[in-house]
């Protein structure tokens, strides 16, 4: 390539000696500006391809160069092969659209989002091979399609009659949105290529359809048509129609769920053990892993680096050990000391405040907090955050699973501080606030960047909790990363080296964790269902840790943990590589 451009520019050369004009190569301005155009264009299409984002991100589609019109009001594509054609051929022509650009031509901003652009369209390409068709697990035990319904249609936000009338329809969607995802469930069974635990999603679908009318969720939807300006004919009419919709769409998609779970649960096409079973399983694992990661890092690095970061939480929880051993007798007896919170809100007005010294102020951290509903509530869910849309006024909201959750706990705080202050709450505002694309504040996906740095936070706050021993909380959050890193090196070992349940108990017993013949099957079941689901909070914990770390190595006392923070911030969502680049920014300025 590099001759070819030498060649060209001769004849540039040679040009000029007869025109001025002639071979003056691309203008970066134009460049630049096509780049703009393009991208905007993803964001629009993505948009008007998808009601349920238009809904969740713009109060008003119009304002953003969105036509709603042109927007079916469903759930979303089917799960066959005519739509995986359809989406190859999509992609294929942004792909090869993108391509065109000449990123040297590009300003520094476009050049954050061309390699963010660049790395997950890569890898969604290879994603999209025909042979990984039907490797998608759609009904995982922590994040799967039974799990989303609910907490979509609790939260749902009715903002008008239009939107009225545009949820019934939506509701209506469900049983054959459901019915075409089990179908191709059935397929993968039939292909050996199911990978599902049958039991825990029979549970949970159990207590949705036996809900039926008085179900908690559609309740939820009725009480929003409440609040609208409208009659109370009108109201009494939706509110039917809803119920309408709910009995006859929403419950029968669980009912099928729990039979056709039923029928797969011990079928022979239902794999018991992890990707590494599946003919490809072991490099459709490498391809989740580095989509879940944010980095070209291999299987073996990840390791290197979860082992690594393993030995150093152990060794500081030996020097705590050492030097303070009655510090970790609450820990060791389970006797924690309570943070003397006695609500949620507590928790987030006093974070909100102490936080101001570490990172950058934003101007709105208006929320509302509330316990989620009943049905959604499992114990897998601690709680979770709705982000908002990009216009309007729309409180922040915040779910925490009432089960369990004393306000007063020190894992009650942590994962209010994770969703909420300054974790994804603050995460999200700040982004809004700093960030005008609109494609970046809703279409880019790096779940390491933002789980990665939830934990990251979550752990900064730790630090506010000032009126409790310190050795003691060192303790409790240095065990809870070393669990973490032994999460994510169990999860390689099930999904990529192929351990059985055996194997998994004898490496955790190796680490500390003994586990009985029951317990060791437990968390092999969670982890065979959920290939790479622990990755992106704790290997992206541990680069923004890593990179913290550099910093404080590099300026000492000239470290300042707010200026670390806007530069970490204003990189994302992000691959790592491009918040490096902003850190290391950071650093040149300061010792320039």
């Amino acid at each position: 390539m590099m001759q070819i451009r030498k060649l060209m520019a001769l004849g540039c050369a040679a040009a000029m000696l007869f025109a001025t004009a002639g071979c003056q190569g691309k203008d970066p301005q134009g460049e630049q500006e096509k780049f703009d155009a393009f991208i905007e264009q993803e964001f629009v299409d993505a948009m008007e391809g998808n009601y349920v984002n238009a809904h969740v991100y713009m109060q008003d589609p119009e304002s953003f160069g969105v036509d709603a019109s042109k927007t079916e009001v469903s759930l979303g594509s089917r799960f066959d092969e005519a739509t995986f054609d359809q989406s190859r051929e999509a992609f294929k022509e942004s792909y090869d659209e993108f391509k065109s650009f000449d990123r040297e031509l590009l300003n520094d901003e476009q050049k954050d989002l061309y390699d963010n652009y660049a790395f997950e369209a890569e890898i969604s390409e290879q994603l999209m091979d025909e042979k990984f068709d039907y490797y998608e697990q759609l009904f995982q035990s922590m994040s799967g399609l039974q799990f989303q319904l609910p907490t979509l249609f609790s939260d749902w936000d009715i903002r008008s009659e239009q939107d009225v009338k545009d949820l019934i329809v939506l509701l209506q969607d469900v049983h054959p949105y459901i019915e075409s995802a089990l179908e191709y469930t059935k397929t993968q069974e039939e292909k050996g290529l199911l990978m599902v635990d049958a039991e825990s999603v029979m549970d949970y679908c159990k207590d949705i359809a036996d809900a039926g009318a008085e179900s908690s969720i559609l309740k939820a939807m009725q009480e929003k048509v409440d609040e609208l300006d409208l009659d109370q004919k009108r109201k009494d009419s939706y509110k039917q129609q809803l119920e309408d919709a709910f009995v006859s769409s929403f419950i029968p998609a669980y009912q099928d769920i729990y039979s056709v779970m039923n029928e797969l649960k011990d079928a022979d096409g239902n794999n018991k053990k992890g990707l590494a079973a599946f003919p490809d399983g072991k490099e459709y694992f490498e391809l989740l892993l580095t989509q879940n990661i944010g980095s070209d890092k291999t299987v073996k690095e990840v390791k290197e680096m979860m082992n690594d970061a393993y030995e150093s939480h152990l060794t500081s929880l030996q020097m705590i050990a050492f030097a303070d051993m009655d510090a970790l007798e609450p820990l060791l007896n389970e006797e924690l000391p309570s943070t003397g919170y006695q609500n949620y809100d507590e928790i987030l007005n006093d974070v909100s405040e102490r936080m101001t010294q570490d990172f950058p102020k934003v101007s709105d951290l208006s929320y509302h907090i509330e316990n989620m509903n009943e049905e959604v509530a499992t114990d897998g869910i601690a709680a979770y955050f709705n982000v908002p849309p990009m216009d309007g006024n729309a409180l922040k909201q915040l779910r925490v699973n009432p089960d369990g959750a004393d306000p007063g706990s020190i894992s009650t705080y942590m994962t209010v501080c994770h969703e909420g202050f300054p974790g994804h709450m603050y995460q999200y505002a700040y982004l809004y606030e700093n960030c005008d694309n609109n494609y970046v504040k809703t279409m880019i996906n790096m779940p390491a960047y933002v789980e990665g740095y939830a934990v990251y936070a979550e752990n900064q706050s730790i630090a506010y909790l000032d009126s409790l021993n310190q050795n003691l909380l060192k303790a409790y959050q240095e065990n809870d990363l070393a669990t973490g890193c032994v999460y994510v090196l169990a999860d390689i070992g099930v999904h990529y080296e192929g351990w059985s349940v055996a194997q998994l108990q004898e490496y955790l017993g190796g680490m500390g964790f003994a586990l009985n013949d029951e317990d060791a099957q437990v968390v092999y079941d969670q982890l065979q269902a959920n290939p790479a689901a622990f990755e992106p909070y704790y290997v992206g914990y541990q680069e923004f840790s890593a990179l913290r770390e550099k910093a404080v190595e590099q300026l000492g006392d000239s470290f300042d943990a707010k200026a670390f923070h806007e530069a970490i911030l204003e990189s994302g969502p992000a691959t790592f590589e491009v918040v490096e680049r902003h850190v290391e920014a950071y650093l040149n300025g300061i010792q320039a």
